[in-house]
């Protein structure tokens, strides 16, 4: 009998413990998750920068070696498909944006979760 008491005692502190390790395997994953979505938000700005920049980009900046002061003509084919190249870049920095949006998106909820669970692990010893 007073064995079963004795593992009745311990009890709490077997499932403190278990507990306890499961609190610091979400905590290294949120980290994780945190870093990440850092990351993904990093290149995020980077390529909006790129972005923003393509699409204000003078004219002058297509026409390899420009002056203001000595600006040639182009011919009609290759200012057309110096645009279309230019359209196509930011098309392209466009879908990135949207993918690293989706990710960090994804990371966000992923977080959310994480910390949810490490919430709900801490409040479950004062119960």
């Amino acid at each position: 009998m007073k064995s079963f008491i004795a593992l009745l005692m311990m009890f709490p502190i077997i499932v403190w413990a278990e507990n306890e390790q499961e609190v610091l395997r979400l905590e290294k994953a949120l980290m994780r998750v945190q870093q990440e979505a850092q990351a993904v938000h990093q290149q995020f700005l980077m390529i909006q920068e790129l972005r923003r920049n393509e699409i204000q980009g003078s004219p002058l900046a297509d026409l390899p070696g420009a002056t203001v002061q000595s600006t040639p003509i182009p011919k009609y084919e290759e200012m057309m498909q110096r645009q279309q190249e230019k359209k196509d870049r930011v098309e392209q920095l466009t879908t990135d944006l949207d993918r690293l949006y989706l990710q960090f998106n994804e990371l966000n909820d992923e977080r959310q979760s994480l910390m949810e669970q490490i919430k709900r692990l801490e409040q479950q010893p004062e119960e």
